[in-house]
């Protein structure tokens, strides 16, 4: 039953605090680390600790005090003022020494669940305690000891000297039980009062046997003297009692105004997870439900910082989403780290927390070795020491993790405060699957809404390319014709040339029309497309300008799909010119290609796809980027950001038509400023025998 639960953490506290008081060269983290108790444990007077943990305590305390026993100091030091707690202190402000030892029955179950405690009064100065351990516990002898410097103290604590603490029966000698008889001098206020009771019968009774046997005594003299005697006696006792009662007022008013703090936490508490379940209960976006949170988390609770990270679609990286508490400088750096989840050697906190689903406590300086170096310059722009950081779960799936700390107020965090956020991150896992669907629905229903809208705009450029295809066979048949019956030096000939030439571009533009409208012939095949783009670099590094850097960087083996490589080829050329265009002064133009696996919940949270494998060709650039707006109308036909007669608004529109006609899909991600990614998935084929 070692592992069993029952010695409140307090306990040993106060021993940590007694060693740093008293012996402040034993280092307190290496005996903590061998009882395997973490620091918050002990900050958090709801904590309990097991037997091996309080055994190991002790063996490493005393191997590092060099054998000496702390047992009976640390038991007196447990009652001693400064390390009471504000209940007891509370409660034993009102009543004396003896009814304070004699409650050490009922109460101590609030600190030990090791045993059966039993109190009785002998006299008013004299109290018998027995400790019966339950059969499964194995106490040690050093737990005896403590006992006893703790019934010490209780009695010094209220301004008595050391107690006389009789052990007639102890369990470690035989005994069934311990058995602890305490007595103690009374105070002089408590010898004055049973002065000024006793004098009255006394000095009458005196009075009585020598008058009566030797007529000696003048009873008015008697009298008055005995009044003053009285009155003074009841000065003194009732000033040394009124003394004894302001100390006992003054610990009871700083009792209660601890009470009022906590109260105050419990109260902020509740309203917090109050407003934080009202705030997530309406359908919201994901930041506006972030904002919510952290919002709910500043008001009501006193951490001086918090932050949230999210992990990306593909679960591959945290990166930090919102907080408060932290200046700008922090602010760039966090926006710039990015967590990596799919490196299996990774031990950071933050992964750690993720990956294992739960919350934990971390002293970065005890764990800045496991860290990398980005992990470790991230830490010391933010100015972390330690740090509680809860992972954010739903339905058994970690979207994130969120952190606390108290940089500023060194408020120890506890594990009431760890208990708060574990409770309260699958709320907040709840409302950002809510806020997921939510924005996927949104996202499904604009795809639908734009690819409806994109085959009403393919029929319509198909049917006037077909059109439009019949009138130029007609113009560029009779120029041809005209051309036959005049002679070369004839002035005319020149402007049927040029009505030749425009009719030749109008008929490329109508193949574009039909590319982008899926209506042109294609002829496809098995081919290789890392052999395509490799095939395709030395063109496109010609299409760029030396201040644009071109990386090609495909994947290793082969990603056959079914295509016709002519096509590829102009849907590469058409991203490459686009991205070069996007990037006016200069930067980089990435182009890499991957195979990877659409899931079923890759699909359902694009909102477009098909289930299996498929050839990725990603086409990315430093430039200028697209807002909202730009990125909604990029594919459609004609329409183009570019200066009139610097583009025919064409490209991305015939990159889409490609694509759909090889079964695929496009994808875009851009911001202003901040560059712009295509993404083209084409269904991979297995390769032939």
């Amino acid at each position: 039953m070692s592992d069993r639960p029952l010695y409140n953490s307090k306990i040993i506290n106060n021993f940590v605090a007694l060693l740093k008081k008293k012996h402040a060269d034993v280092d307190v983290r290496e005996l903590l680390n061998y009882a395997e108790i973490s620091p918050y444990e002990l900050s958090d007077e709801g904590h309990w600790l097991t037997q091996r943990q309080v055994d190991r305590f002790h063996d490493k305390m005393s191997y590092l005090l060099g054998g000496k026993e702390l047992a009976r100091e640390g038991g007196r030091y447990a009652a001693s003022e400064e390390a009471l707690g504000v209940m007891a202190k509370y409660t034993f402000g009102f009543i004396g020494p003896a009814n304070t030892l004699v409650a050490i029955g009922k109460c101590a179950s609030n600190f030990t669940r090791s045993a059966v405690y039993q109190s009785r009064k002998l006299a008013d100065n004299k109290v018998e305690i027995t400790v019966t351990p339950h059969s499964d516990v194995e106490e040690k002898p050093f737990q005896c000891e403590n006992r006893i410097g703790f019934f010490e103290a209780i009695v010094q604590m209220f301004d008595h000297d050391i107690p006389s603490v009789e052990h007639p029966e102890c369990i470690f000698k035989g005994g069934s039980c311990c058995r602890y008889i305490v007595s103690w001098k009374k105070t002089w206020a408590g010898k004055i009062r049973l002065v000024r009771n006793l004098q009255v019968p006394v000095v009458l009774v005196l009075y009585g046997v020598l008058h009566h046997f030797y007529r000696i005594g003048h009873l008015g003299e008697m009298l008055v003297a005995l009044a003053f005697m009285q009155l003074g006696a009841s000065y003194l006792a009732e000033r040394l009692e009124k003394k004894e009662i302001l100390a006992t007022l003054a610990g009871v008013q700083e009792s209660t105004e601890q009470m009022v703090d906590q109260i105050g936490v419990n109260y902020n508490n509740a309203r917090m997870v109050n407003e934080v379940g009202q705030a997530l209960s309406t359908q919201s976006g994901i930041d506006e439900v972030l904002q919510n949170v952290i919002g709910a988390l500043e008001k009501r609770l006193g951490y001086d910082r918090c932050l949230i990270m999210l992990a990306d679609k593909n679960k591959s990286c945290l990166k930090f989403r919102t907080g408060v508490g932290i200046n700008d400088k922090q602010l760039k750096a966090l926006k710039k780290a990015s967590f990596d989840l799919t490196n299996p050697g990774a031990k950071g906190a933050f992964v750690t927390c993720f990956r294992e689903q739960r919350t934990m406590f971390v002293d970065f300086s005890e764990v800045t070795h496991i860290h990398s170096e980005q992990s470790i310059n991230l830490s010391e722009v933010l100015e972390a020491q330690s740090f509680i950081c809860c992972a954010i779960v739903f339905e058994g799936e970690s979207l994130g993790i969120l952190a606390v700390d108290n940089m500023k107020t060194q408020r120890p965090l506890t594990q009431s405060d760890m208990s708060l956020l574990t409770g309260l991150a699958p709320v907040i896992g709840m409302s950002l699957r809510n806020a997921m669907h939510l924005e996927r629905e949104r996202r499904m229903a604009e795809q639908i809404r734009q690819s409806q809208k994109m085959e009403a705009v393919g029929v319509l450029a198909g049917g006037i390319a077909h059109d439009f295809n019949n009138l130029l066979t007609g113009m560029i048949g009779y120029v041809s014709l005209a051309l036959m019956t005049i002679k070369e030096e004839d002035p005319a000939t020149k402007y049927l040339d040029q009505v030749v030439s425009a009719a030749d571009r109008a008929a490329d533009l109508t193949q574009r029309l039909l590319a982008f409208s899926r209506k042109q012939i294609n002829h496809p095949e098995p081919v290789d497309l890392n052999q395509i783009v490799n095939n395709v670099r030395k063109l496109l590094s010609r299409l760029v300008t030396a201040k644009i850097e071109l990386k090609v960087e495909p994947s290793e083996g082969m990603l056959p799909v079914v295509a016709d490589s002519s096509q590829i080829d102009q849907m590469v050329m058409n991203l490459v010119t686009n991205a070069r265009d996007a990037m006016p002064t200069g930067g980089t133009l990435t182009i890499t290609t991957e195979a990877m696996e659409l899931t079923e919940e890759w699909v359902e949270s694009h909102g477009y796809g098909s289930i299996g494998s498929y050839a990725v060709l990603s086409v990315t650039d430093t430039g200028t980027g697209m807002d909202e707006a730009t990125r909604a109308h990029v594919l459609e036909p004609f329409f183009t950001t570019k200066e009139v007669g610097k583009g025919s608004g064409l490209g991305l529109a015939i990159v889409y038509g490609i694509v759909k006609q090889h079964e695929g899909h496009l994808e875009i991600y851009s911001k202003p400023g901040a560059g712009t990614t295509l993404n083209v998935y084409l269904p991979l084929i297995a390769p032939a025998p």
